[in-house]
């Protein structure tokens, strides 16, 4: 009886051990590329901002109703 409570404490606390979950080194891939170095922008933050800015509009669903009641 005794060796068990010994096996279950040595059990317990063995399980309570944490592992070290940092990374052995640092990221080494390649650097990532701005959304807006592309093609498209040519590096023009602005213009990609207002892109998105646009096409969140387009999700934006109240933006009907805010439209039909504007009073004129």
């Amino acid at each position: 009886m005794r060796t068990f409570f010994i096996a279950a404490a040595a059990l317990a606390l063995a399980a309570c051990h944490e592992i070290p979950q940092d990374a052995q080194k640092p990221y080494a891939g390649k650097e990532d590329t701005k959304a807006y170095a592309g093609d498209m922008f040519k590096g023009d933050k602005m213009a990609y901002e207002k892109a998105l800015d646009q096409r969140a509009q387009y999700q934006n669903d109240y933006a009907p109703f805010r439209e039909a009641g504007k009073s004129q």
